[in-house]
């Protein structure tokens, strides 16, 4: 297919095959059937009464009944794939019967028998069909093509039309029909059975063993949801109005050609043709546009918009033209917008579910419909049976069916609702399983790695698993800490016991005593560090019944045993140590310093607070962590400026930020300062955000929104996400969304920007490169932002789950985090916002949409390279200074100039290997130009 048709039809690259196949399939099924119904209703007209029809209409259900349970034993037993080219062989073999049957050996019964087969072999065909189609394709892709696909259902109402018109008296009569239809239906299955080869299927139908689920199992699914029964609803509706609407036309068109039945399938030929030439328009250049501009709940209200209006003509006016037009708006709309858009609603429906659920409804549920309306229309008009009629002429069953038709459009109207509910269900419980799933392996992982470790023979493997610990800090490990408090290994002993003390384990304060006595002196010091600080022994009654202790330990333990209270307490002594302790200098005095911040926050009057802020800035962390915990319990305004200097050190961040939430409001404006100023580093600026978060009062979240237009996209991520989990907290918080709306333009502007900066780079750098790297990671945090400000303006709509969606693999979730990103956003947000999480939507056609929507296209790589220099992410700045010199961009040199005294050292080194490769290239240009002379052998002997 040229590329031109390909992009105006809206086919992407590898749709071209499945949507062709899919065209062809419901086409010829559309006009098998549309070609089977003049031909039954010439046959069965030419002999009954019109209202004769609610008997067949009866029958109808009645043959399904037998029929489905066979249908759906053989589909669980062979597959769907198998059976449905089976059953369209089947039919085609039926056709041919019938023809030899009415030709050779027709009965009064024959003409009934065919109608009911017409019946059956419309509602099944049909559904097989769709079910296919909703096999290929995901939501946005069904979305995109369905009203493409579904032309095809036009198309094959005038060719049903053509042949009906043209042929019936050139081959004989409507009889001989009947081997042009079989022939068309041979022609379905084999399209479907090259599909079957050429295509894979994707959901319940997909190449592999069938999975058997009985009727029972889908009835129940249906009855329990509320979607479910919405569906059923209007299905319902829809039967008994448009089976009330035919029976009309049957009506007008026998007494309008007095029984003829070569008139009458003429007749019917000429207005299948008609409808279906209006239907196809429609279907090719509205259709398409009403999905995706006005989402699936317009396609769905306008038949019975259209419904309705015929019934009214006809109560007004009952006749041969009212009931046509009426039936002319049926068909029209009903193989256009409404059969597209309802296909649609299946799509929510996990695909294991979608082809059981869909087979009850739109079997099962119809057929039960056509018999309560064929009861109804019998018993209203001349009778059902013994059962005398009400005798209602052709205005009564309008006003009759006015009432289904309002019922089938307040159902529809509730069933949009609903839909955007299901896919947003969806989404959600892939996101509860998503992070679940990653948490629980994420946890059991660790455990399971550290618990093996732990108790693993090799000492290197322990040890290291300890490191680890350590570092982490986290009580989780405690009970695999605790086997290793008898290890034979001494510095195991020493080194589990200090962890558990570390975080103040208690449950092992009966064990410890005996520790005491331990042969290693480490171990003995650690025991009598524990003990002293939880359980106020004397050290010194302990070093003198069992001496040989290290000796910060022993000034430990007498500093912790004067400080604590009591008639031994004795603060100024206890201070003279401590402070001798704060003061050890150097790596051999680490320990001591460590062992004076954790004293100074046991002492709960806070009598050493003043010996503490130097020690949350000590060069060692442990050192700084133990001074920070002292913090955390003491709770002091004073230590907001050294606990926010210590946000910069990775290492204790976490544990500064809570000691600095423990001040609440106090230290509000401190924060707020220290966001805004510049002489502040941006590591610590960063974690500004979560602190504040933490605190979580009005006075930090009013902080956290006057800082959302933050130049450093870091810090503002962190902002944004902060004011995310505070509104989750507390809903009651106003956010300006004026300030909201303009930020979220400004990002998505921002991020179109990325892709035409992207778009340059392709075409020089591999998608390895770590500036293409670089740029897609900036990009992804672009994204997130765009998402958490939308969650701003929108709280109760879900964005979380659909940002998980539309990063998810799985290309069902994807499509339907999409499509509810597209009925829950405002029109011009969707619009520029969907394009960029499409997967369908390549790079470039979103290179074409930024140059449309941003201006200022970038068309080479050294443009490109010169926007990321201007960035404010120094790892993408650094990243673009990379650039200059791989790429050779000689012409960027004077702009490096300004970030050889950059503040960040990854800058300045990427300057410097810029430089350097740029250096290198003028040499080796130099070196060809003026080659060194080369070296002369004079014959000069060495004497």
């Amino acid at each position: 297919m040229p590329h031109r048709v390909r992009r105006f039809l809206e086919i992407r690259p590898g749709e071209g095959l499945p949507v062709l196949l899919t065209f062809l399939y419901i086409w010829i099924v559309v006009a098998s059937f549309l070609l089977a119904k003049p031909i039954r209703s010439g046959l069965f007209l030419g002999q009954h009464d019109a209202y004769d029809l609610v008997y067949v209409y009866a029958a109808v259900p009645l043959v399904l009944t037998l029929f489905v349970p066979l249908y759906t034993w053989v589909a669980a037993r062979f597959g769907a794939r198998t059976v449905t080219v089976v059953t369209l062989v089947g039919f085609s073999l039926n056709v041919l019967l019938f023809w030899y049957l009415f030709r050779f050996h027709s009965f009064r019964q024959l003409p009934d028998i065919f109608y009911v087969w017409v019946s059956c072999y419309g509602i099944i065909a049909p559904v097989q069909a769709w079910s296919f189609a909703n096999s290929l394709f995901d939501t946005r892709q069904a979305k995109r093509l369905f009203g493409l696909i579904g032309a095809g259902a036009s198309l094959g109402a005038i060719t049903a039309g053509v042949l009906a018109r043209v042929l019936v008296e050139p081959v004989g009569g409507t009889v001989n029909l009947l081997l042009v239809l079989a022939l068309l239906i041979a022609s379905a299955a084999a399209i479907v059975l090259t599909a079957n080869l050429r295509i894979r299927r994707v959901g319940s139908n997909r190449r592999g063993r069938p999975v058997s689920r009985p009727f029972s199992a889908a009835w129940r699914q249906i009855v329990s949801s509320p979607y479910l029964r919405l569906l059923a609803g209007i299905v319902f509706a829809v039967a008994i109005a448009t089976q009330w609407t035919s029976l009309q036309l049957g009506v007008v068109a026998k007494d309008h050609f007095a029984g003829s039945s070569t008139d009458i399938t003429e007749f019917y030929g000429l207005f299948s043709f008609t409808t279906g030439v209006c239907s196809f328009l429609v279907q090719l250049l509205i259709t398409g546009r009403v999905l995706r501009y006005w989402g699936v709940s317009a396609a769905i209200l306008a038949l019975p918009l259209a419904m309705a209006t015929g019934n009214f003509f006809i109560l007004l006016s009952p006749g041969f033209w009212s009931v046509l037009l009426t039936n002319g708006l049926d068909q029209g709309f009903r193989f256009s917008v409404d059969k597209a858009g309802y296909e649609l609603l299946y799509l929510p429906i996990p695909p294991g579910d979608r082809a059981s659920v869909k087979n009850a409804i739109d079997i099962v549920v119809n057929r039960v419909a056509d018999a309560v309306g064929a009861v109804m229309l019998g018993l209203l008009t001349q009778g059902f049976f013994v059962l005398p009629g009400l005798g209602m002429d052709m205005r009564g069953m309008a006003a009759v069916n006015l009432v289904t038709v309002g019922i089938w459009l307040v159902l529809a109207w509730r069933v949009r609702s609903e839909y955007i509910r299901t896919i947003q269900d969806s989404i959600h419980r892939h996101r509860l399983d998503t992070e679940r799933g990653t948490a629980a392996v994420t946890e059991r992982s660790a455990a399971e790695v550290l618990v093996a470790k732990l108790s693993a023979a090799d000492l290197s493997e322990v040890r290291y698993a300890l490191d680890l610990i350590e570092g982490q800090q986290t009580r989780k490990w405690h009970p695999a800490l605790r086997t290793l408090l008898t290890h034979p290994d001494a510095d195991i002993r020493r080194r589990s016991l200090a962890a558990l003390s570390a975080t103040g384990d208690d449950s092992i304060a009966e064990r410890v005593p005996a520790m005491l006595r331990d042969p290693d002196v480490g171990v003995r010091t650690e025991a009598l560090l524990y003990l002293s600080r939880e359980s106020g022994i004397d050290p010194l009654r302990q070093i003198e019944e069992l001496g040989d202790f290290q000796d910060f330990s022993i000034r430990a333990g007498a500093a912790a045993f004067l400080a604590a209270p009591g008639r031994a307490q004795n603060l100024e002594a206890a201070r003279l140590m401590i402070e001798g302790m704060a003061r050890s200098g150097g790596p051999e005095g680490q320990r001591d310093r460590a062992e004076a911040a954790r004293l100074i926050g046991a002492v709960q009057e806070g009598t050493f607070i003043d010996l503490l802020p130097p020690l949350i800035g000590d060069e060692s962390i442990d050192v700084a962590r133990q001074a920070i915990r002292a913090a955390q319990r003491l709770v002091r305004e004073n230590f907001a400026p050294d606990l926010i200097l210590a946000l910069g050190r990775p290492e204790l961040a976490e544990e500064a930020a809570d000691a600095l939430a423990r001040l609440g409001d106090t230290v509000v404006r401190t924060i707020s300062d220290a966001l805004r100023s510049e002489e502040v580093s941006v590591e610590v600026r960063r974690e500004l955000p979560s602190v504040l978060l933490r605190i979580g009062t009005a006075e930090a979240e009013q902080t956290l929104v006057a800082s959302l237009l933050e130049s450093d996209g870091t810090i503002r991520h962190r902002i944004i996400a902060s004011l995310n989990k505070l509104r989750a907290v507390r809903p009651d918080i106003h956010i300006d969304p004026a300030v909201v709306e303009l930020l979220l333009a400004a990002e998505i502007a921002g991020h179109y920007r990325s892709y035409q900066v992207l778009g340059p780079l392709r075409t020089q750098l591999k998608e390895g490169d770590p500036v293409i790297q670089a740029v897609r990671h900036s990009m992804e945090q672009e994204l997130e932002r765009i998402f958490r400000l939308m969650a701003l303006l929108l709280p109760q709509a879900g964005l979380h789950d659909a940002y998980v969606g539309v990063r998810s693999s799985n290309v069902t979730v994807r499509a339907n985090a999409l499509e509810f990103l597209d009925n829950v956003l405002k029109p011009e947000l969707r619009h520029v916002l969907v394009p960029v999480l499409d997967a369908q939507v390549t790079v470039e056609e979103r290179i074409e949409i930024a140059n449309r929507l941003v201006g200022a296209p970038l068309e080479t790589p050294a443009q490109a390279v010169a926007t990321l220099l201007d960035s404010e992410d120094p790892w993408l700045r650094s990243c673009a200074i990379q650039a200059v010199g791989r790429l050779r961009l000689g012409g960027l040199v004077p702009q490096l100039k300004k970030y050889e005294a950059a503040p960040d050292p990854l800058v300045r080194d990427a300057v410097v290997a810029a430089r350097a490769t740029l250096a290198g290239d003028s040499r080796r240009l130099l070196e060809r130009q003026h080659p060194a002379p080369p070296d002369l052998d004079l014959g000069v002997g060495a004497g």
